[in-house]
């Protein structure tokens, strides 16, 4: 009989990679990266264009040009649209961010050739109806207004327009007049010249060789114009936003640094002082702020990634009338960490728990594809992973604190409170 009082054995922790994936180039010269895994005939579709925030001319024009794909047709209505993806059992999820924008569909395997068929018929048949675009238009309008209502969502903004200035296309700050300046006319244009720059395609599931020929057979992938290259400079007017709530009882703040890109040297050790200092429930700051001084219910550190730049950021809503004090206790763990010794087992438990939660999060095909794509998307290669739990094993106590000492300056770091600034 099993014995509940004893604790199961232990043991290290091992990563044996991920499946390989296959890779070929469609009859429309757009990459595509498939994966059979799994057990469940399930599909999941994945199309990426380099066509985000960075390319656009005018603000919101590749969110509402990717939008307007799915509100009509040369043959369906919107409504239609949406019936029959809810017919064929498949779900839609369209994605529009600072560097690309995206269609994924889930999908059941029986008739996912359906599915395609479809898929092609909204990139390359869409009609743009006025009433529909201007329906979108005035619910983004909407949404923008209350996200800016909202503590936290409005200090991500000012964060990044603290980081990059607002000239630049990662810090620009879009607002409902910029949405009503968007003409019908130039989303079209935006769609017929932009939109399907660079296409990747990403496909896990229950798939095979005749899944992948009928995706070669039936899906066309428009002509997208290459744009000249924007250059790569930004320059930030103010290191340090507030935004005053009168009355709030908190205050969302961010304090943030310029990282290293996932391709760096030192990029797995700013990873792991990270998240020692703030990137998980057992955390620095988690045990500090929040269970110790009771500022807030939950305060993170994580990086951002983006194509041409990448920040960490530290974030939390705390007590109004803690808001100084919190990053008095930021500081403050930043300097314990700099000048006092870092005990063993707190990293062997950190170590133990990143790599744990990575091999967690790629139980599904579609976990596992996940992570192929984020190293295809940042130029990595195969080995990443493998680099990431050899630095796991092998991080001290000295490389930890360096990484602090480097990454973690105080007189460096951009901030915003949104709230009070007590």
């Amino acid at each position: 009989m099993l014995d509940r009082t004893l604790a199961p054995p232990s043991g290290e922790i091992v990563f044996g990679g991920l499946p390989a994936v296959n890779q070929q180039t469609l009859h429309s010269n757009t990459s595509l990266f498939w994966l059979q895994a799994g057990d469940q005939p399930v599909v999941k579709i994945e199309l990426v264009f380099q066509s985000g925030i960075w390319f656009e001319s005018k603000k919101s024009t590749s969110w509402l040009a990717i939008k307007m794909l799915v509100e009509g047709t040369q043959n369906k209505t919107a409504k239609e649209i949406t019936a029959g993806f809810e017919k064929l059992g498949a779900f839609l999820e369209i994605g529009a961010g600072f560097d690309d924008v995206s269609i994924s569909v889930y999908g059941l395997r029986r008739n996912f050739d359906q599915v395609i068929s479809l898929l092609n018929e909204i990139i390359n048949e869409p009609v743009f109806p006025k009433r529909e675009f201007e329906i979108l238009k005035s619910n983004r309008k909407d949404q923008i207004i209350l996200n800016d209502n909202k503590s936290n969502l409005l200090a991500s903004k000012k964060l990044r327009e603290a980081i990059y200035g607002s000239s630049f296309p990662y810090g620009q700050a879009l607002a409902a007049t910029d949405i009503e300046a968007v003409s019908l006319e130039e989303v079209k244009a935006y769609y017929q010249e932009r939109l399907f720059y660079q296409p990747k395609i990403y496909m896990a599931g229950d798939i095979d060789d005749q899944l992948v020929s009928c995706l070669n057979s039936q899906l066309n992938i428009p002509k997208a114009t290459p744009t000249t290259e924007r250059p790569i400079e930004f320059q930030s007017d103010q290191h340090d936003i507030y935004v005053a709530k009168t009355g709030s009882m908190q205050s969302s703040i961010r304090i943030a640094w310029l990282v290293p890109n996932k391709r760096s040297e030192d990029y797995f050790n700013y990873q792991i002082a990270n998240s020692l200092l703030g990137g998980y429930f057992g955390s620095r700051l988690m045990k500090n702020i929040r269970e110790e001084k009771g500022y807030t219910y939950g305060i993170h550190a994580y990086p951002v990634h983006l194509k041409h730049s990448s920040f960490g950021m530290i974030a939390g809503d705390v007590v109004a009338t803690h808001t100084q004090d919190t990053f008095t206790e930021i500081k403050s763990e930043i300097d314990k960490l700099l000048n006092e010794p870092i005990p063993t087992e707190e990293v062997e438990v950190l170590t133990n728990y990143l790599a744990g939660s990575f091999l967690a999060s790629i139980n599904t095909p579609f976990q596992l594809m996940d992570k192929f794509k984020k190293i295809e998307e940042a130029d990595l290669d195969d080995a990443y992973y493998d680099r990431y739990f050899d630095a796991l094993r092998t991080i001290d106590e000295n490389q930890i604190k360096t990484a602090i000492e480097k990454h973690f300056n105080p007189a460096a770091a951009y901030t915003t409170i949104v709230g009070l600034n007590q």
